[in-house]
């Protein structure tokens, strides 16, 4: 019987338990306390430094577009220039004078030793004269064909960019070396600040740093864009420019001291306040729940009068619920407890009566004077003594919840139809079991087990000398579902003896596929009836 609320106390009005609350009590004293720093830190600090940093940021990624744009304006000229040299070359290889030319612009472009080239054909030959042709050469065919044009290359120092002529049988390569891009990147003496970088997929090139600036701890804004890109957007190539933000820090610095000030005083302030109002009392309810096991009661500890009235009627409100829980917990574990000894009744039951069934067709077969009504009663047993081994199994593992052991099921359900074969023809039927250890739920085990017992009659009957074959194996790939097979020569389409009898057999299999909703597949070459079922485990 549930025990009623406690009422409030008599004094205790809306507006009267609203300004005795704790957190109303903490909140003016720390409103009042902390109004006029809270104030001067709004004023102070929030627009400049917001406006700072926005306008920086935005300062840094306009620069940083506007290096990669001319960046990628030069390597466009180029490109356009390789082009140009290896369509000339694929159309009149002797014209020689044009590796000089396009040498000559190239130091016109970016100064001597900017730019390093090299021109090969298809067998990797040189078609002009080059000191370093062979390492472009070696790093452009280790990166491979999918490579895109420009390619960023650490191991040169440089950006490695490739042209080809119209009929592809001439490639033009050049190193843009990194001192060249440094200059076109770079504001050398204009900010020393700032640390530019290339970066492609993992590998990254830095083009100018300085010391003084990784060393640094300020923060730092970045700035990115796109200088090139391969084909679809892949191997983006990205100009990144870090400058050290020595402004927007110092404003934080500063900003750090009011509320070092707003922070020294909210701990004294809010220690006397709440100390005395909230911390103790809550510390004492907190050691008296962290000791609650279910089915204790919890008992309202004893607080001084400085507690807050909502703390102690928390401790009672856990008081009332601790009643209710240890009286809920007692009423499940009776209700469970009946549960599980009816259940465990019921199967054992059911396995009784199935053991007893199977006796008495036993029996009946026995006494049965003609052959093929003896065969019909140890048809009718195989079928019983199936679905006895499933009743048993389930039993044997319902305390564990977690269905059949379809391993040692199988291999019990394959020693009892060896049993009645060799009972039923005489002969030793040879039968063989491929199962993985899983679990399978009851009605699921019911089903394979019908129809093991099913196509085992067929066999025994019709081809008690040929193998029978029972494989249960996880699907690759395929979380909690396996392939559930029954092989036999007899099942192959060209066997044609017992086509009405087959027929039979496979509506009995149909049925039992569709009470596990899956389709029954059938393989006539190989003599295979298969069905994906789920399973645990």
């Amino acid at each position: 019987m549930n025990q009623p609320s406690p009422s409030p106390p008599p004094s205790t009005t809306p507006a009267g338990g609203w300004i005795r609350g704790t957190a109303s009590k903490a909140f003016f004293i720390m409103m009042l306390a902390l109004l006029p720093l809270a104030i001067a830190t709004i004023i102070v600090n929030w627009r400049s430094i917001r406006t700072t940093e926005q306008e920086k940021q935005e300062l840094l990624v306009v620069a940083t577009r506007q290096n990669a744009a001319q960046l990628a304006a030069t390597i466009t000229s180029i490109q356009t220039a390789q082009s140009l040299t290896a369509n000339v070359l694929a159309d009149n290889p002797a014209d020689i004078s044009i590796c000089d030319r396009l040498q000559h612009l190239f130091s016109a472009m970016t100064g001597n030793g900017g730019l390093l080239v090299a021109i090969v054909d298809r067998q990797d030959r040189l078609r002009c004269r080059s000191t370093e042709g062979a390492r472009l050469v070696a790093a452009w065919r280790q990166a491979g064909r999918d490579a895109p044009d420009v390619l960023l290359v650490p191991d040169l120092d440089g950006l490695l960019i490739r042209a080809a002529s119209r009929d592809g049988s001439i490639t033009a390569l050049a190193l843009y070396m990194q001192p060249a891009l440094r200059k076109l990147t770079s504001d050398e003496g204009k900010d020393a600040n700032q640390i530019v970088t290339l970066h492609q997929d993992r590998n990254r090139l830095v083009l100018s740093s300085s010391a003084a600036v990784e060393s640094r701890s300020h923060p730092r804004l970045q700035g990115q864009a796109i200088v090139a890109s391969g084909k679809g957007g892949a191997h983006p190539l990205m100009l990144g420019i870090e400058v050290t933000d020595t402004l927007t820090s110092n404003a934080r610095i500063f900003s750090l001291l009011m509320p070092l000030l707003l922070w020294v005083a909210a701990v004294f302030l809010g220690w006397l306040v709440v100390h005395w109002l909230l911390i103790k009392p809550l510390t004492t309810l907190r050691r008296e729940i962290a000791a609650y096991t279910p089915g204790k009661i919890v008992r309202p500890p004893h607080l001084s009068r400085l507690a807050s009235s909502e703390i102690e009627e928390l401790g009672e409100t856990f008081h009332q619920m601790s009643q209710e829980v240890a009286r809920h917990e007692e009423d499940m574990r009776a209700a469970l407890e009946r549960q599980t000894r009816l259940t465990r009744e019921v199967h054992h039951r059911v396995k009784n009566n199935l053991q007893i069934i199977s006796s008495l067709i036993s029996l009946h077969w026995r006494a049965a004077e003609d052959a093929n009504e003896g065969d019909a009663y140890l048809s009718i047993q195989r079928r019983v003594d199936a679905l006895a081994v499933v009743q048993r199994n389930h039993y044997a593992e319902l305390d564990e919840e977690l269905g059949l052991r379809a391993r040692p099921m199988m291999n019990e359900i394959a020693s009892a139809l060896k049993i009645s074969a060799r009972v039923q023809s005489g002969r030793n039927i040879e039968i063989a079991v491929d199962c993985d250890d899983v679990m399978l739920h009851q009605d699921v085990a019911t089903a394979i087990a019908f129809m093991t017992a099913e196509l085992a009659d067929l066999v025994i009957a019709h081809a008690p000398d040929q193998r029978f074959t029972i494989s249960l194996l996880r699907l690759d790939g395929v979380e909690g579902q396996a392939r559930f097979s029954l092989v036999s020569p007899i099942f192959r389409k060209a066997e044609g003896s017992e086509t009405e009898t087959v027929r039979l057999y496979e509506r009995v299999l149909a049925g039992l596929a569709r009470q596990l909703r899956t389709p029954l597949g059938h393989d006539g070459a190989l003599g295979e009836y298969h069905i994906a079922i789920p399973v645990n485990g």
